[in-house]
C-alpha cells in the first residue's frame, strides 16, 4: 500500500482529550487569575513539594478515588509522575534493589528504575491487571522492595481490576512486605472504577494522580499521597535543591482554580464524553480486528494472531503516515513481547484526523490479518 507522507498522524501517544471546554475554561481562568493583585508574588519563588493549599488542593481533587480527605501532610506535589516515581523510588530502593511492575507498563517506569541502579522484574497478567498467583512466586524469587502498578484502565492493555483482585493484590504486599505504587492517571476518567488501591492499604500505598490526561500534559503536575506514618516533608527532604522536581507555581494557581470553581469537574465530564465519542469512532474501524478498550481509555489494545507480526504492522502503519506502537514498547523486562499493538485516540485534534489515521490502520490490519502464515 503506498500513500504520499505528510505529517505523520498521532496514534501512538495518549494526550489528554482537550474538550473545547478547557479551551473556554482556561481562557477565562487566566484572565481571572492576572486580576488578582498578589498573583505575581506568589508565582514568583518555587514551591518545593507545594505550599499548603497546593497540597490542600490536592487532598481535594483525589478525594475520589482514595475515599477521604487526607491531612495536607501527607501529600506532595510534583513536576509530574515522573518526578513523584523518582521521589518514592529514591525513598525506598538503594541500589541492586528489586522492583516488580506489570509485565508491559508505563513505558518509563523502567528507565526511571534503571537510572537509579535497581532492577525491573515483570510479572505476569491476565484481564485484570497484575496475577495475585504470579506476583506471589516474584515476590517469594526475588524479594522485591515494591510494585509498580495501574490498577484502573492499565497502560497498555485497558484491563482493570475489580475490587476482589485489588484486595488480594494488597494480601499479597503485605504477606511479603512490599510497598506498592499505584498509578492512577486515568481514574477520574473511568467513571465505574473501583475503589484505589490506597483506599484498600494507606499504610502501605503510595498513591499517584497527574492532570496530564484530564487537563493538559503541559501543566506538569501530580499530586502523591504517602502511606500512613510517613511525613510529606521528610520523604520530599533530600529533593530540596533539586528544582527540576518542583511543581510548577503557575500550574498550582490554574489548577487550584479549577478544583475550587466548578471547571475541573465540568472538564472531566466533557472529557469523558470526547473520550467516548472517539472510542466508538475507533471500534467502527478496529472492532473487527480485535480491538478492546474500555470507559475513560484513552487508546485501544489489540492482541494480534501469529500470522500477523506486530512489529511489522507498526513499521507499515508509519511508512502509511501513521504512528501507533507495538508492545516491545512497553515491556519492563527483557522477557518477550506479546505480539499486540497500542493505537491512542486522542492525539488528532479532531475527528477528521483521527478517523483518517484510524482508516489507514485498519486498512494495515486487514492486509496483515489475511496473510496465511508461513
Amino acid at each position: 500500500m503506498s500513500r504520499p507522507r505528510t505529517s505523520a498522524i498521532d496514534l501512538s501517544t495518549a494526550l489528554p482529550p482537550c474538550p473545547s471546554f478547557l479551551g473556554e475554561a482556561l481562557s477565562r481562568s487566566l484572565v481571572e487569575l492576572a486580576s488578582q493583585s498578589q498573583l505575581h508574588w506568589q508565582i514568583r519563588k518555587n514551591r518545593p513539594g507545594g505550599e499548603e493549599r497546593d497540597r490542600e488542593i490536592g487532598s481535594i481533587w483525589i478525594k475520589p478515588r482514595v475515599g477521604e480527605i487526607l491531612p495536607a501532610d501527607r501529600i506532595l506535589v510534583t513536576n509530574g509522575t515522573q518526578n513523584a516515581l523518582v521521589v518514592i523510588l529514591r525513598h525506598l530502593c538503594k541500589p541492586g534493589d528489586v522492583v516488580v511492575a506489570e509485565k508491559l507498563a508505563y513505558l518509563l517506569i523502567r528507565p526511571i528504575a534503571l537510572s537509579l541502579g535497581l532492577i525491573v522484574i515483570g510479572v505476569e497478567m491476565d484481564a485484570e491487571g497484575v496475577e495475585p498467583a504470579a506476583l506471589e512466586a516474584v515476590c517469594r524469587r526475588a524479594s522485591p522492595k515494591l510494585l509498580y502498578c495501574t490498577p484502573t484502565v492499565q497502560n497498555p492493555t485497558t484491563a482493570v481490576m475489580s475490587a476482589s483482585r485489588r484486595a488480594e493484590i494488597v494480601r499479597v504486599a503485605r504477606a511479603h512486605n512490599i510497598a506498592i505504587i499505584e498509578d492512577d492517571v486515568l481514574g477520574r476518567l473511568h467513571p465505574e472504577a473501583p475503589p484505589s488501591l490506597y483506599a484498600h492499604a494507606p499504610d502501605t500505598t503510595w498513591y499517584i494522580m497527574s492532570v496530564s490526561k484530564c487537563f493538559a500534559m503541559g501543566l506538569r503536575l501530580a499530586y502523591l499521597a504517602i502511606p500512613e506514618g510517613l511525613a510529606a516533608a521528610d520523604v520530599f527532604r533530600p529533593h530540596l535543591r533539586s528544582s527540576s522536581m518542583f511543581a510548577n507555581s503557575l500550574s498550582c494557581e490554574l489548577v487550584a482554580h479549577w478544583v475550587e470553581g466548578s471547571n475541573a469537574g465540568q472538564i472531566v465530564d466533557t472529557a469523558r464524553v470526547e473520550v467516548t465519542a472517539r472510542q466508538q469512532l475507533a471500534l467502527q474501524h478496529l472492532g473487527r480486528s480485535g480491538a478492546k478498550t474500555v470507559p475513560g481509555a484513552l487508546h485501544l489494545w489489540i492482541e494480534l494472531p501469529q500470522n500477523a507480526s506486530c512489529d511489522a504492522v507498526v513499521e507499515a502503519a508509519l511508512a502509511a503516515g501513521v504512528q501507533i506502537r507495538s508492545a516491545r514498547v512497553f515491556s519492563v523486562d527483557d522477557q518477550p513481547p506479546p505480539n499486540a499493538i497500542r493505537v491512542a485516540i486522542t492525539g488528532p485534534q479532531d475527528h477528521v484526523q483521527l478517523h483518517a489515521g484510524l482508516s489507514i490502520v485498519a486498512e494495515i490490519l486487514s492486509a496483515h490479518l489475511s496473510h496465511d502464515p508461513p
